[in-house]
């Protein structure tokens, strides 16, 4: 067995500079991640038909505890989505790393898009 077949990371050997996709793709994310929450919420409002409160509510409701638990679901998914936005910028602008930067994108993205179908569902 050679040390080769053990490491794969033979798309770490690419350390050609891509301070474009270092600028965009953590830019892009920032622009786009909430559009995509928003469509998410319209959508998932269009599913459910209320509009009266969210369905996380329903435990919350005997304590009239609705804003504190919609307020701390929301705060985790910023939370979470804004950490994995700045792990963006901490990616080396290497061109072998334009992969883990696009799926590292894609997770704050999905992050923060499930926040209005968990809200609703």
């Amino acid at each position: 067995m050679s040390g080769s077949n053990l490491l794969p990371v033979g798309w770490l050997k690419d350390r050609r500079r891509d301070l474009a996709g270092w600028l965009v793709t953590p830019l892009l994310t920032l622009v786009a991640a909430p559009v995509v929450a928003c469509m998410a919420g319209v959508l998932a409002s269009f599913r459910d038909g209320s509009l009266s409160q969210p369905a996380l509510c329903r435990e919350a409701l005997a304590d009239n505890r609705c804003e504190e638990t919609t307020l701390g679901v929301i705060g985790g998914h910023v939370v979470i989505a804004g950490a994995l936005w700045l792990l963006l910028w901490m990616i080396p602008w290497w061109r072998g790393l334009r992969t883990p930067r696009i799926l590292l994108a894609v997770a704050a993205t999905v992050v923060l898009a499930l926040l209005p179908v968990r809200l609703v569902a």
